[in-house]
């Protein structure tokens, strides 16, 4: 027997049954112990379970194993838990010295994750170890699931958006930002749009574009820190244990020992390793360097955007045991890490409510909400220039609307995170979308059912794997690892990092404003910086991807969270949070103007004559419209020469909380103008 088992059986050999209520597992044969059981054993990973261990029981396991005695220590072995075949016991959170004492007021130290052999029924050694007195819980080791089961869609340039003319007018130079209609909608980029279903992102970007000091931890598949669009802001550990962990971590344990981060595999469902690597690009993407796609907060000119944390929490099935995503929010927090990411959970299999209701209960008392916890509860702590005190989780709602309907999924139903459901285009409901009275808010996670044809457009556009190394993505893509790099996903999964890039957006702002928020206090203002989207959820909505499936939009009434989300509203918000509300003034006077009837339309950017940050809404009129016809779009001033004559034009910029300044110019109108032919 090995040393490990050996330390296991020495604490176990104090037998007695507990006297607390007992959680049994529904679907298997359970323990006549008052022990905790918590998930069920179908669909467990085989050969281990979690262990909580009372705080006296855990000391002692510690110190032995600290200790690492020899069999001869032991007088006694309990003959039942030999025949078991335990072969190995381990702590499930990674230890740092720097914060010892926070882990043990978590309770983290009582966690631990027994190994045995796999041939042995999972209920049966559940019995065996709730008999044990020392034992507080026993949990059925469980893999999350990815929020998307969509293969990725390459991206294939066939769109008019792609032309030179438009990527001109675009406020970064990144050739496929025009194609990201999930940052700036003007209802024209895919075949079944509306104006405005997107994150207000271009307006956002005048106040910022991120800040290097923000780190997102993404739990997920491992990122691909080599590619050509996320290199230059991925978080670099200044301190690894080992190499390993430079750009994160690798929470899975593999069979063959591999540790770095691994996105070489194919997953259950033969996908690609792609999730996590698209996940990351939505939110910080390098922005303004000319290559690919933006990031919500990615900087600007190749710099000064957000840092992607890779936790790796998905690996190889072929290879993989069992994943520790509890250590990973550990981990996260440990590290600097402000926001999680989280675009999976667990699924049901029937999704009833008495499903539904034991889920609750077991997520409750497990060793992943104790970590969910620990992140939100610890997380910029030990920083003093932290923009939040505490962390924000982020989990995608889930992917089953369309089989179970309203039903809450874990752990993005836990009511200390933030559940993200998903639109399309349209500004509805996408399909697939999981909604409930659980969801906080709503995002962009594509609906591909919108696209124009021959196109993915109506997917959400973002980085994916761009490794030459692994050649079936060079065989899958033509070889083309310029385009190659980009692709389109649909799914709650693409939803959530839309929240996340925007919280890292605030985060940033903060930082850049000097201010310094508790945690909830930043949450409760994302959930506030939304627009309705009740409004809309009247009729149905026709699927013809699913067989003409049809929705009927108003049974999601009151269970899209309070409303889609709006990167720019929450910076304002977030400013105004700290009394900085500032009306608008004028920093520039439009000069009078004399131009030639018959001119094309003359075009004044805004920004240059009014503190445009402080702009909520612009509004312009002719005292005679005979003379000049105007509008503004965008914040750009747009004056039509009608006939000749004299008009007064009254611009004003009206503040979001209602304050208004205006002035006023005269335009001149005649049959020619001056000899130059120009401005007066």
């Amino acid at each position: 027997m090995k040393k490990n088992y050996l330390l296991l059986l020495s604490l176990l050999m104090l037998a007695g049954c507990m006297k607390d209520a007992e959680m049994p597992d529904p679907d298997t044969e359970t323990s006549s112990s008052a022990v905790k059981v918590l998930f069920s054993a179908e669909g467990a990973v085989k050969g281990q379970l979690i262990v909580k261990f009372r705080t006296t029981a855990a000391d002692s396991l510690a110190a032995a194993l600290a200790a690492s005695p020899t069999r001869s220590e032991f007088v006694s072995v309990d003959e039942l838990l030999a025949a078991k075949g335990v072969d190995r016991i381990a702590p499930l959170f990674g230890s740092d010295p720097r914060f010892e004492e926070r882990h043990r007021a978590f309770g983290l130290h009582q966690w631990y994750v027994v190994t045995f052999d796999e041939t042995l029924p999972l209920q049966q050694m559940v019995r065996s170890l709730s008999e044990d007195k020392r034992v507080e819980l026993l949990e059925y080791a469980h893999r999350p699931q990815l929020r998307e089961r969509f293969p990725v869609r390459p991206y294939v340039a066939t769109t008019p958006s792609s032309s030179a003319a438009t990527r001109a007018s675009m406020p970064m130079n990144d050739p496929l930002l025009p194609e990201q209609w999930h940052y700036h909608n003007d209802g024209q980029t895919v075949r079944i749009s509306a104006a405005g279903a997107d994150i207000n992102l271009y307006d956002a970007w005048e106040k910022s574009q991120g800040n290097e000091g923000v780190v997102v931890a993404v739990l997920d598949q491992a990122v691909q820190y080599t590619h050509p669009d996320l290199a230059d802001n991925m978080w670099v550990n200044p301190d690894p244990a080992s190499e390993d962990e430079r750009y994160g971590k690798n929470f899975c344990n593999y069979l063959n020992g591999r540790k770095t981060l691994d996105w070489s595999y194919v997953d259950e469902e033969g996908f690609n390793a792609d999730h996590g690597t698209h996940v990351a690009g939505t939110i910080a993407a390098v922005n303004n360097n000319g290559l690919g796609v933006c990031g919500i907060a990615g900087g600007r000119n190749g710099s000064g955007g957000v840092k992607i944390m890779s936790c790796q929490i998905f690996g190889d099935p072929n290879q993989q045991t069992y994943s520790s995503s509890p250590d990973a929010f550990r981990f996260a927090a440990d590290n600097g890490a402000l926001i999680c990411q989280c675009s999976w959970g667990y699924s049901y299999t029937r999704g009833t409510s008495s499903e539904v209701a034991a889920m609750k209960s077991y997520f409750e008392n497990s060793a992943e909400r104790t970590a969910i916890d620990y992140f939100i509860a610890t997380a910029g702590s030990d920083n003093p220039d932290s923009p939040i005190q505490g962390g924000l989780v982020i989990f995608a709602a889930g992917n089953d609307g369309d089989l179970f309907g309203p039903v809450p999924e874990y752990p993005a139903s836990y009511d200390r995170v933030v559940s993200v459901a998903a639109m399309g285009s349209d500004l509805l409901p996408a399909y697939y979308t999981c909604y409930n009275d659980e969801v906080d808010v709503t995002a962009p996670g594509g609906d591909l059912s919108n696209s124009d044809d021959n196109t993915d457009n109506g997917g959400v556009l973002s980085t994916i794997l761009c490794d030459p190394n692994v050649t079936r993505y060079v065989d899958r893509r033509d070889a083309n690892l310029t385009t190659g790099c980009y692709g389109y996903l649909q799914g709650t999964s693409m939803a959530c990092p839309h929240v996340s890039g925007v919280a890292a957006l605030g985060l940033s702002y903060l930082s850049q404003l000097g201010f310094r928020m508790s945690a909830e206090e930043f949450k409760n203002v994302l959930l506030e910086s939304v627009h309705p989207i009740d409004p809309y959820l009247t009729g149905t909505k026709t699927i013809p991807l699913l067989n003409n499936l049809v929705l009927n939009l108003s049974d999601y009434q009151g269970k899209m969270g309070a409303g889609y989300v709006d990167a720019d509203l929450f910076l304002e918000n977030l400013r105004t949070a700290f009394g900085q509300q500032v009306p608008p003034e004028v920093t520039k006077q439009i000069s009078n103007q004399l131009i030639k009837k018959g001119t094309p339309t003359a075009s004044f950017p805004l920004k240059e004559y009014f503190t445009d940050d402080a702009v909520k809404n612009y509004t312009a009129s002719a005292n005679d419209e005979r003379v000049v016809k105007v509008e503004v779009n965008d914040g750009i001033l747009k004056v039509l020469a009608k006939n000749v004559g004299q008009a007064r034009i009254t611009v004003s910029a009206e503040g979001f909380e209602g304050t208004v300044v205006s002035q006023r110019f005269v335009v001149t109108v005649r049959s020619q103008t001056n000899t130059s032919d120009g401005w007066l």
